[in-house]
């Protein structure tokens, strides 16, 4: 037989709101596989004080109690951008090499990436991450 308290707990369990319960890994946004290649990525849309920058990331560092640091070239400049948490940014991936969920580290294969920035004080806090497909050879 269930004692009141168990079964109290069960209910709570059941009815606790999904803000309060862990959140999953999150998956990137993706292109439809089984549709043709876009010619161009349909990059997200900039918001009021957004900008963005095209680049290879380089590196994911995580430092303990800190924030998330995103090290990415951008033409012949290192550019380095920050986020409170990983869970902060919106990954959206437009080729199926990049499998998320996003990770901390060096990027071995240096991904060609949209990163969407914005002011936030002196930091150029990221919004968004978006995966491009790697541009051919001409």
């Amino acid at each position: 037989m269930i004692s009141a308290v168990t079964l109290l707990m069960l209910v709570f369990a059941l009815y606790l709101p999904s803000a309060l319960q862990s959140a999953p890994a999150q998956e990137p946004a993706r292109v439809d596989p089984t549709q043709p290649a876009a010619v161009k990525p349909d990059y997200r849309k900039l918001q009021k004080g957004e900008e963005a920058v095209e680049g290879l990331l380089q590196r994911v560092e995580c430092p303990y109690g800190r924030a998330v640091v995103f090290t990415m070239r951008a033409g012949k400049n290192v550019e380095r951008f920050e986020s409170p948490q990983l869970a902060d940014v919106d990954y959206i991936a437009y080729t199926p090499t990049f499998k998320g969920p996003m990770t901390c580290g060096g990027r071995g294969k240096r991904d060609l990436v949209r990163l969407t920035w914005k002011k936030a004080g002196n930091t150029r806090r990221v919004v968004a991450l978006e995966f491009l497909p790697a541009k051919k050879a001409d």
